[in-house]
């Protein structure tokens, strides 16, 4: 499809319905270390996040839009995907280091660049948007050493996590 074409056509797009990352398949899952979940028990992250594709577009290069919610002090591991990615906080804050950034804030993180934070005090809403429809996620945190703060974090959130996802 030519440039022309494809500028002439709209898509409409709503949240009600999104299929979840795991079940569009677009980020291949992330390889993390047999030492690690031989040691931990990561399960309790999961109910600190839930990520859906709103939009996804066609071909390899289309545009896509990822929704994020994170928990109050949920924990990303240090990790980068093989797409360049455009954050842009809807809600709640994240903590990078020692950059806090909220409502109407964002961040772009090149291909292959390692990043990592922490969502705030009242958790996290986050948009994702790239120029491709299909990307990993390549974990750099890879031992239990690294994870234990992580797990430490889902389980002293876990209940909050809950009752933040009841009242969405």
């Amino acid at each position: 499809m030519s440039a022309d074409e494809r500028s002439n056509r709209m898509s409409f797009f709503t949240s009600a319905g999104a299929p979840t990352l795991d079940e569009d398949g677009m980020m291949s899952p992330p390889r993390i270390d047999r030492e690690v979940y031989t040691n931990l028990d990561i399960s309790p992250i999961a109910d600190g996040q839930h990520v859906t594709v709103p939009f996804k577009g066609e071909g390899p290069n289309g545009f896509s839009l990822v929704h994020s919610w994170f928990g109050a002090g949920f924990r990303l591991p240090r990790h980068s995907h093989s797409a360049d990615c455009l954050y842009y906080v809807l809600s709640g804050e994240i903590i990078m280091g020692s950059h806090t950034l909220g409502r109407g804030d964002g961040f772009f993180v090149a291909a292959d660049a390692p990043y990592t934070y922490t969502a705030g005090p009242d958790g996290a809403e986050v948009l994702e948007f790239r120029t491709s429809t299909s990307f990993d996620m390549n974990v750099r945190d890879q031992t239990a050493e690294r994870w234990k703060p992580i797990v430490d974090a889902a389980l002293a959130n876990r209940e909050s996590w809950a009752a933040a996802r009841a009242a969405r």
